[in-house]
């Protein structure tokens, strides 16, 4: 029996490999290399507080993780055709 529809549980990782990076992971999470920014901690970039004072710093940053500078991994092509085929019920993801 064909399944009728599907649901996707999917995380950081099928990102990751399109160059994207992860929030935590040591060396090349996203935490980890915003030195450039000079911020009090990692998240303040995405703080409302530190938008208002600083917005140069996410702004940089956006330009940065701009969807045009990355192209889709296998993985986001599969999730693409599995909607495309009406089979996909739901993507649930941890990526923002």
């Amino acid at each position: 029996c064909p399944p009728r529809s599907v649901v996707v549980l999917c995380g950081a990782g099928i990102s990751v490999s399109a160059g994207i990076p992860d929030f935590r992971s040591p060396g090349t999470g996203l935490y980890d290399n915003l030195q450039k920014y000079d911020l009090p901690s990692p998240q303040a970039i995405f703080e409302l507080s530190y938008f208002r004072e600083r917005p140069d710093a996410f702004y940089l940053l956006a330009r940065e993780m701009w969807p045009d500078n990355f192209q889709p991994t296998p993985a986001h092509h599969f999730v693409a055709l599995l909607h495309t085929k009406g089979l996909l019920r739901r993507c649930f993801t941890q990526n923002i």
